[in-house]
């Protein structure tokens, strides 16, 4: 059968962190493996609009028996809804299926809302992918399998984008799936497709980089994160790691076939819980110098895991850059988001990493519902002692002006969602700032980026505004 993956562009991204889509490229490696053609459409590494997009699938792929459409991130669901709709108005009678993090929390919202979509796949999405790509080939009821929402039958042609009423013959909204364990042995997997790989490579300026993905999961549990959430939904272990000589396997591979310079592990978090991510991550390094595979690297992780002997190894293994999520730097927010660090742990990271010579980027979330000028204040001035410079602050902060973003299935949506205070819709949650005066500041965030005024200027015109 064949079996078309499509990626919506995502515009907003920051163009370094545009990369292969990992996701479809195990979806389409499981497949292949198991027999189908599979095509990889990337609509952010060609550049394509929703519009241009399906019109492109249509055409060349209007045989296919499915086509998976990808939605990482819920400001993503329009663009991959507006898709859906535009095949089925073209005339693509196969069967249509979206996965990722938001359809898992979200699976009956998109059912009810839009129609067009056959199925949902809740959770981790390669052995559902197969069940599904089997039951179609042979004809048989798919509509139980594990991991599977079965979208409720539409009346009649395709309708509007979104559907504003339910019909009223429908039968209601679906059941809830069948849990499906997670994959317990990530080294079952094949090493996902690399069919996007040079489209990429061409266009960044930099060294040839690749991205690997050798755990899934975090254990950690943020407020604001959905990771934890999305994992808890199946069965099996929130995380797991691939073993070191699978990971270096794959880095040869990528060497060999595609002359990669750096690689990127877009690990949730590189690093494991207690001692067994220590473990494994000391294997790793072992297993890449062992192999004389001494690529830079970098990963993510959180700051109580920076250990000054475990990170030392790690840089003779090639690590030379760290992103760290320090989010805060007073504790009211450090609670609120619940990182279960302190403001000196976020110090202490910060000063190993400087000491080992090892690059970091920090990640802030400046702005959350209940933000005080004094926090803004304290976060500011933290940064500036740990950067030396406002210039240093904007080189190593990912996005200085960040807000806390809300995304279904995570703690901070619950909450904000019983205080009353949540608004705008699933496709992009909102709220108001307690603070008028940061609520102020916020607003006038956009304008002061793109002057590319230092963040304790801006800070100090507002607050004498205000």
């Amino acid at each position: 059968m064949r079996v078309v993956l499509v990626n919506p562009a995502h515009t907003g991204i920051r163009p370094e962190d545009e990369e292969e889509h990992l996701g479809l490229g195990y979806l389409a490696a499981v497949a292949r493996r198991t027999g189908h053609e599979a095509v990889i459409v990337d609509g952010t590494a060609h550049r394509l609009s929703p519009e241009r997009l399906a019109a492109l699938v249509g055409h060349r792929f209007g045989d296919a028996g499915l086509i998976g459409v990808s939605v990482i991130f819920q400001e993503l669901i329009p663009a991959a809804m507006s898709i859906v709709s535009a095949l089925r108005r073209g005339g693509f009678g196969g069967h249509i299926s979206v996965g990722g993090h938001p359809p898992t929390f979200l699976y009956r919202e998109l059912v009810r809302d839009f129609q067009g979509l056959d199925s949902v796949v809740v959770g981790e999405g390669e052995e559902t992918f197969v069940d599904l790509l089997q039951a179609l080939e042979s004809g048989l009821d798919w509509a139980g399998l594990p991991g599977l929402v079965a979208a409720r039958p539409a009346s009649g042609a395709p309708g509007p984008e979104v559907s504003a009423t339910a019909d009223p013959a429908d039968p209601g909204p679906p059941l809830p799936p069948t849990p499906r364990p997670l994959v317990g042995n990530l080294d079952d997997l094949p090493f996902p497709a690399r069919d996007t790989f040079e489209v990429y490579a061409a266009r960044s300026p930099g060294p040839r980089r690749a991205s690997i993905l050798r755990s899934r999961g975090c254990y950690g549990n943020c407020s604001f994160c959905d990771t934890r959430a999305f994992y808890a939904a199946s069965p099996g272990a929130a995380w797991r790691v691939r073993s070191a000589a699978n990971v270096a396997d794959e880095v040869e591979m990528l060497l060999r076939n595609h002359a990669v310079e750096c690689v990127r592990f877009w690990d949730d978090n590189f690093m494991g819980p207690g001692r067994r991510g220590r473990e494994a991550a000391e294997e790793l390094a072992r297993e890449l110098v062992r192999r004389g595979l001494r690529i830079p690297f970098s990963f993510e992780c959180r700051v109580t895991d920076v250990d000054p002997d475990l990170f030392r190894l790690l840089k003779e293994a090639g690590l030379n850059r760290v992103f760290l999520g320090v989010e805060a730097a007073n504790d009211r927010q450090l609670a609120t988001y619940n990182k279960m660090v302190t403001v000196e742990d976020n110090r202490r990271a910060l000063r190993v990493l400087e000491d080992l010579g090892i690059e970091v980027t920090v990640g802030m979330i400046m702005f959350d519902p209940d933000t005080t000028m004094e926090e803004l204040n304290a976060n500011l001035e933290f940064l500036k002692a740990v950067f030396g410079s406002w210039a240093g602050v904007k080189k190593r902060v990912a996005r200085p002006w960040n807000r806390l973003e809300v995304y279904a299935g995570t703690p901070i949506e619950a909450t904000l969602r019983e205080q009353g205070r949540l608004r705008g819709t699933y496709v992009r949650y909102e709220y108001e700032f307690s603070d008028p005066t940061v609520r102020r500041l916020y607003g006038s965030g956009s304008l002061l980026r793109r002057l590319g005024l230092p963040i304790r200027d801006a800070l100090s015109r507002l607050r004498r505004r205000a």
